[in-house]
């Protein structure tokens, strides 16, 4: 029987390490970064129904949805007699630096090339990754991967061992194009060490991995909102082997020694009147988790929550 309908997950990401390098003509930036997935995530589901394209995301419903885009383009090349509806439940905050509306623009081309047959081989749904955004090639695969260029050439790295994550949000998010801005202004380059990073998550080392913590856009970010500098102050004083701004921030992560010390730090922080989450780093097998949403695992579920 052909199924019409799926349900998936879109995963968050962090950045273990971000390199700013030199500006490119088109006026984006060289990056290197090691990306990782983690395991917040948005549920996505997605249904062939009517004769247009719909994104329901409360606010953030609509054709400016970076999943609804990615649906555009998806159908693009395809003669789909159906529409597609997509629901999209938020977990992952957005202006945080944790690719929430990437991963969901990727989830929307994963599920729907699973859904339709696959009409797409794996490099066609990365090319169409990388027109919608500089992260959304990555969260297509996920997993632990050395980026460069604006983050769309992804090389395999060894998969990080599992740490405990305490993610922190501030009220107020960062836009990112005001943070490359204020590095333009404030910011040095700290290229990455790509064998020093490989030698580091090959070991299973979380304490040498958490040494190795950089983000070059934190300074023109805490030039806009300094309490990111306070929260990685805090995190670091609490106990945490270490603690970064994701991406352009806001969300700030701590690396927790045990899972038990995550939920304690959390629920300081969570007194203090912040947004707080408390996860792990993830390897998602994410062709796997397409299978089973066909077949009614209770994880999979369309509930409300």
């Amino acid at each position: 029987m052909k199924e019409d309908c799926l349900v998936t997950f879109a995963y968050a990401k962090v950045n273990l390490g971000l390199a700013v390098r030199e500006k490119r003509q088109d006026g984006y930036h060289e990056l290197q970064s090691v990306m990782q997935t983690i395991g917040l995530y948005d549920t996505i589901k997605l249904s062939l129904t009517g004769c247009e394209i719909e994104c329901i995301c409360g606010g953030l419903s609509g054709p400016k949805n970076l999943a609804y885009q990615a649906a555009e383009r998806f159908i693009g090349g395809l003669n789909l007699e159906k529409g597609i509806r997509i629901e999209i439940k938020k977990k992952i905050p957005i202006q945080a630096g944790l690719a929430g509306g990437s991963s969901d623009a990727a989830a929307t081309l994963r599920g729907l090339n699973h859904l339709l047959n696959k009409p797409y081989s794996q490099e066609e749904l990365l090319e169409l990754a990388n027109q919608l955004g500089s992260d959304v090639a990555f969260c297509l695969q996920g997993g632990t991967q050395w980026a460069e260029g604006r983050g769309e050439r992804l090389f395999a790295l060894p998969a990080a061992p599992e740490m405990d994550i305490i993610l922190v949000k501030p009220w107020q998010g960062i836009n990112t194009g005001e943070s490359y801005r204020r590095f333009d202004q404030l910011g040095k380059e700290h290229p990455l060490n790509l064998e020093t990073w490989q030698e580091a998550l090959s070991a299973l080392s979380i304490e040498r991995i958490a040494s190795l913590l950089s983000n070059d856009l934190e300074i023109g970010s805490q030039s806009i909102l300094p309490e990111i500098a306070d929260i990685k102050k805090d995190l670091r004083e609490a106990g945490c082997y270490n603690a970064l701004m994701s991406g352009s921030g806001s969300a700030v992560f701590g690396i927790a020694r045990s899972e038990t010390q995550a939920r304690d730090i959390a629920l300081s922080f969570k007194n203090k009147g912040y947004s707080v989450w408390v996860t792990k780093t993830i390897t998602p097998n994410l062709s796997q988790e397409l299978k089973q949403s066909f077949f009614g695992r209770g994880d999979y579920s369309w509930r409300e929550s």
